[in-house]
């Protein structure tokens, strides 16, 4: 079905642009085309009808009534939500509001999301991969090999007996580091530094508190992606921001992604908490630990997009690292994606991602064993059944005004909904 959707001659010509794109001003801006399409709305993702891709459109109803429940309750003012199938968009809906406070405004298709912990895949993650892929990373090396002076395990009783944290410790969440920095205990450490300063985050996580050691416990940690934001930018010598523009989001015409957004997208944000001293935040990180310490710029959270653009992403994953003729990992680096690594098994998770087996229900009860997502603090999230062909992007801003939502049912009851109303595998 995919090579019915997206045949030979449609790749070949996409690739074309995306050449022509790279050549000019050296920003990856398109030359004009003759049809007035540009580049960009080339990689979008064509809205295919639910039988097409093979759902039955009555059945499908009822993940409408999961998310008009979840919203209802309060769990989040509103939500987007976008399934991939068959090479194309499926479904496309929004639901409820983007922002209660201080007037209301109705949620749009458009709407552009503070993705919070899907930064770690959709840009970290993917990043390094991009690296272990062209020879410049192992997943097996250690840290200190990229970050001088960068601490393992120590022995309490024995100084001498170290265990070296390792990038592929980071990627699954089984370094052994703490699970977060709250900005006013990495500030009172550097008491004459003014923040945000990547530089001196960085020192403060190269040296903290071990809390176990490397590969003996999970524990989800926002200091892995940190610390492997640094590895990506010392190894490629860019900042992960202009990397990520460079050689993910822009070869797939993902133009409303990125970090830091600027006005045009801004306005088209949802906006997440009202912060005691900045105030709503709207087009700016929730997460203090990117917005405070690093400036908005961090391998754990903040990246802004779209569930078309997300929908993209998820359909690159689905092909095996290729849209419309640009490839953006490898077949294999897909397939290690998403696959726990041997040895890692009772943790539960890929590199990067949560497994459907692991410590998540975002993947409901009825996907494949083959699925994987992840998700994000202030209610957004991504699943992908590579054996279904089958992707799921859910984005809600369940901490808008405050942070006491829960969409973690409603991420449930949608994969379910949206399992049961698949009619052809």
């Amino acid at each position: 079905m995919r090579k019915v959707l997206f045949g030979a001659v449609a790749a070949v010509v996409a690739a074309a642009i995306w050449f022509v794109m790279s050549l000019s001003s050296g920003k990856g801006e398109a030359a004009a085309e003759p049809s007035g399409v540009s580049a960009a709305e080339t990689m979008r993702l064509p809205h295919i009808g639910l039988q097409q891709a093979g759902f039955d459109p009555a059945r499908l109803a009822y993940v409408d009534e999961a998310v008009m429940r979840s919203i209802d309750s309060g769990d989040a003012p509103g939500a987007v939500l976008c399934i991939v199938r068959r090479g194309g968009i499926a479904y496309l809906r929004a639901y409820g509001n983007r922002q209660v406070l201080p007037s209301t405004a109705a949620m749009s298709e458009d709407t552009v999301f503070d993705l919070a912990s899907l930064t770690k895949v959709v840009a970290t993650n993917t990043a390094a991969m991009q690296l272990v892929e062209q020879g410049r990373l192992r997943l097996g090396d250690r840290v200190d090999r990229y970050i001088a002076g960068f601490e393992g395990w120590c022995n309490p009783d024995n100084k001498r007996d170290t265990t070296h944290i390792r990038i592929i410790d980071l990627m699954t969440h089984t370094s052994g580091l703490p699970a977060y920095a709250r900005p006013e205990t990495v500030a009172a450490e550097y008491p004459d530094l003014c923040f945000p300063d990547r530089d001196a985050t960085m020192e403060y996580i190269a040296h903290c508190p071990r809390q176990s050691p490397p590969r003996e416990e999970y524990r989800y940690s926002c200091l892995n992606y940190v610390t492997l934001q640094h590895i990506v930018e010392r190894v490629s010598g860019e900042s992960l921001d202009s990397y990520a523009a460079e050689h993910i989001f822009r070869p797939l015409g993902m133009t409303d992604t990125g970090y830091l957004p600027d006005a045009g997208l801004a306005a088209r944000c949802a906006p997440t908490v009202v912060d005691r001293d900045e105030g709503l935040l709207c087009g700016v990180v929730q997460d203090p630990l990117a917005r405070r310490l690093c400036g908005g710029v961090s391998g754990n959270a903040g990246l802004f997009s779209t569930a078309e653009d997300l929908a993209v992403f998820v359909e690159m994953m689905l092909s095996g690292g290729e849209h419309c003729g640009v490839r953006i990992l490898s077949p294999l680096a897909v397939k290690a994606v998403a696959t726990v690594p041997r040895g890692f098994e009772q943790f539960g998770r890929t590199l990067g991602w949560e497994s459907y087996a692991g410590y998540t229900t975002t993947a409901g009860d009825l996907l494949s064993p083959s699925a994987y997502g992840h998700t994000g603090f202030t209610g957004t999230s991504i699943v992908i059944d590579p054996q279904l062909d089958l992707g799921i992007v859910l984005l809600a801003n369940r901490v808008h005004p405050s942070s006491t939502g829960s969409v973690a049912r409603m991420r449930s009851e949608v994969a379910n909904a949206v399992a049961g109303a698949i009619e052809e595998l």
